[in-house]
Protein backbone atom coordinates (compact mmCIF):
# COMPACT_ATOMS: atom_id res chain seq x y z
CA UNK A 1 0.00 0.00 0.00
CA UNK A 2 1.48 3.39 -0.91
CA UNK A 3 1.91 6.11 1.70
CA UNK A 4 -0.42 8.35 -0.32
CA UNK A 5 -3.28 5.92 0.41
CA UNK A 6 -2.66 5.22 4.10
CA UNK A 7 -1.85 7.32 7.15
CA UNK A 8 -0.17 6.25 10.37
CA UNK A 9 -2.75 6.58 13.13
CA UNK A 10 -1.00 4.98 16.08
CA UNK A 11 0.79 1.99 17.56
CA UNK A 12 -0.40 -1.23 19.17
CA UNK A 13 0.00 -0.56 22.90
CA UNK A 14 -1.14 -3.85 24.37
CA UNK A 15 -3.54 -6.75 24.47
CA UNK A 16 -6.99 -6.45 26.02
CA UNK A 17 -8.55 -9.54 27.52
CA UNK A 18 -8.08 -13.11 26.35
CA UNK A 19 -9.88 -13.02 22.99
CA UNK A 20 -7.25 -11.24 20.90
CA UNK A 21 -8.34 -7.62 21.17
CA UNK A 22 -5.61 -4.97 20.85
CA UNK A 23 -5.27 -1.56 22.48
CA UNK A 24 -4.27 1.28 20.19
CA UNK A 25 -2.21 4.27 21.28
CA UNK A 26 -3.67 6.64 18.70
CA UNK A 27 -1.99 9.83 17.59
CA UNK A 28 -5.20 11.80 17.14
CA UNK A 29 -7.03 12.91 20.22
CA UNK A 30 -10.29 12.49 18.32
CA UNK A 31 -11.50 8.97 18.94
CA UNK A 32 -14.56 9.47 16.72
CA UNK A 33 -12.27 9.46 13.67
CA UNK A 34 -11.59 5.78 14.37
CA UNK A 35 -15.24 4.79 14.12
CA UNK A 36 -16.12 3.34 10.75
CA UNK A 37 -12.64 2.03 9.87
CA UNK A 38 -13.02 -1.13 7.83
CA UNK A 39 -9.40 -2.29 8.02
CA UNK A 40 -6.02 -1.55 9.56
CA UNK A 41 -2.52 -2.05 8.20
CA UNK A 42 -0.11 -3.24 10.90
CA UNK A 43 3.69 -3.31 11.00
CA UNK A 44 6.37 -2.48 8.45
CA UNK A 45 4.95 -4.96 5.97
CA UNK A 46 1.52 -3.33 6.46
CA UNK A 47 -0.28 -6.60 7.05
CA UNK A 48 -3.97 -6.03 6.41
CA UNK A 49 -6.57 -6.83 9.08
CA UNK A 50 -10.33 -6.35 8.81
CA UNK A 51 -11.81 -4.50 11.78
CA UNK A 52 -14.47 -6.74 13.32
CA UNK A 53 -15.30 -4.45 16.24
CA UNK A 54 -14.19 -1.30 18.01
CA UNK A 55 -14.90 -0.31 21.59
CA UNK A 56 -13.40 2.19 23.98
CA UNK A 57 -12.07 1.76 27.47
CA UNK A 58 -12.16 5.39 28.63
CA UNK A 59 -10.34 7.03 25.69
CA UNK A 60 -8.34 3.97 24.66
CA UNK A 61 -9.57 2.34 21.45
CA UNK A 62 -9.71 -1.45 21.57
CA UNK A 63 -9.96 -3.26 18.24
CA UNK A 64 -10.96 -6.82 17.43
CA UNK A 65 -9.12 -7.74 14.23
CA UNK A 66 -9.81 -10.65 11.89
CA UNK A 67 -7.32 -13.45 12.49
CA UNK A 68 -6.14 -12.24 15.90
CA UNK A 69 -7.84 -14.95 17.92
CA UNK A 70 -6.18 -14.95 21.35
CA UNK A 71 -4.05 -12.93 23.74
CA UNK A 72 -0.78 -14.42 22.41
CA UNK A 73 -1.60 -13.25 18.87
CA UNK A 74 -2.52 -9.80 20.20
CA UNK A 75 0.69 -9.55 22.23
CA UNK A 76 2.73 -10.39 19.12
CA UNK A 77 1.50 -7.09 17.61
CA UNK A 78 2.56 -4.86 20.52
CA UNK A 79 4.77 -1.98 19.41
CA UNK A 80 3.85 -2.19 15.73
CA UNK A 81 2.72 0.90 13.86
CA UNK A 82 -0.86 1.01 12.62
CA UNK A 83 -2.07 2.72 9.45
CA UNK A 84 -5.56 3.27 8.06
CA UNK A 85 -6.95 4.23 4.67
CA UNK A 86 -6.86 8.00 4.23
CA UNK A 87 -10.26 7.98 2.55
CA UNK A 88 -11.78 6.54 5.73
CA UNK A 89 -10.10 9.20 7.88
CA UNK A 90 -10.64 12.31 5.75
CA UNK A 91 -11.70 15.33 7.80
CA UNK A 92 -15.35 16.13 7.32
CA UNK A 93 -15.21 19.82 8.19
CA UNK A 94 -13.97 22.38 5.68
CA UNK A 95 -11.40 23.85 8.08
CA UNK A 96 -9.95 20.47 9.13
CA UNK A 97 -6.82 18.96 7.64
CA UNK A 98 -4.12 16.39 8.27
CA UNK A 99 -0.80 17.56 9.67
CA UNK A 100 0.89 15.65 6.84
CA UNK A 101 -0.98 17.88 4.36
CA UNK A 102 0.69 20.96 5.86
CA UNK A 103 4.30 19.85 6.37
CA UNK A 104 6.44 21.86 3.96
CA UNK A 105 3.82 24.61 3.58
CA UNK A 106 5.09 28.14 3.02
CA UNK A 107 4.68 30.44 6.01
CA UNK A 108 3.90 34.02 5.03
CA UNK A 109 3.49 37.10 7.20
CA UNK A 110 0.23 39.04 7.03
CA UNK A 111 2.09 41.44 4.69
CA UNK A 112 2.87 38.58 2.31
CA UNK A 113 6.56 38.32 3.22
CA UNK A 114 8.15 34.87 3.18
CA UNK A 115 8.83 33.73 6.76
CA UNK A 116 9.84 30.10 6.21
CA UNK A 117 8.44 26.58 5.85
CA UNK A 118 6.42 24.45 8.23
CA UNK A 119 8.68 21.70 9.52
CA UNK A 120 6.32 20.04 12.01
CA UNK A 121 3.38 20.53 14.36
CA UNK A 122 3.85 19.65 18.01
CA UNK A 123 0.79 18.56 19.95
CA UNK A 124 0.57 20.38 23.23
CA UNK A 125 -2.20 20.16 25.85
CA UNK A 126 -2.93 23.89 25.68
CA UNK A 127 -2.67 24.24 21.88
CA UNK A 128 -0.59 22.90 19.01
CA UNK A 129 2.69 24.59 18.12
CA UNK A 130 3.96 25.23 14.61
CA UNK A 131 7.64 24.38 14.14
CA UNK A 132 8.80 26.84 11.51
CA UNK A 133 12.13 26.62 9.73
CA UNK A 134 12.80 30.31 9.09
CA UNK A 135 14.25 31.87 5.98
CA UNK A 136 17.64 31.90 7.74
CA UNK A 137 17.26 28.16 8.58
CA UNK A 138 16.71 28.88 12.29
CA UNK A 139 13.72 27.16 13.82
CA UNK A 140 11.13 28.81 16.00
CA UNK A 141 7.76 27.91 17.48
CA UNK A 142 4.46 29.71 16.99
CA UNK A 143 1.26 28.82 18.84
CA UNK A 144 -1.42 27.52 16.48
CA UNK A 145 -4.16 29.82 17.74
CA UNK A 146 -6.35 32.31 15.87
CA UNK A 147 -4.35 35.29 17.15
CA UNK A 148 -1.20 34.08 15.34
CA UNK A 149 -2.47 31.81 12.55
CA UNK A 150 -4.59 34.00 10.30
CA UNK A 151 -5.33 31.52 7.51
CA UNK A 152 -4.47 27.99 6.43
CA UNK A 153 -4.75 26.87 2.81
CA UNK A 154 -3.75 23.20 2.81
CA UNK A 155 -4.39 22.78 -0.92
CA UNK A 156 -2.11 25.70 -1.85
CA UNK A 157 0.43 24.79 0.86
CA UNK A 158 0.29 28.24 2.44
CA UNK A 159 -0.16 29.50 6.00
CA UNK A 160 -0.50 33.20 6.80
CA UNK A 161 0.61 34.21 10.29
CA UNK A 162 0.90 37.24 12.54
CA UNK A 163 4.39 37.47 14.00
CA UNK A 164 4.71 39.42 17.24
CA UNK A 165 7.61 41.87 17.42
CA UNK A 166 10.82 40.23 18.62
CA UNK A 167 9.77 36.65 17.92
CA UNK A 168 12.35 36.20 15.17
CA UNK A 169 15.79 37.40 16.20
Amino acid sequence: MSDSQVLKIGRIAGAAGLLGEVKLHHFSGEKDRLRGLSCLFVGEDERWYDVEALRFQKNTPIFRLTGVMDRNAAEALIGLDVKALIDELRPEEEDEFFVSDLIGAEILSEDGEYVGKLKDIISNPAHDLLVISGADAKEFLLPMIDRFVLSVDAEAGRIVVFLPAGLIV
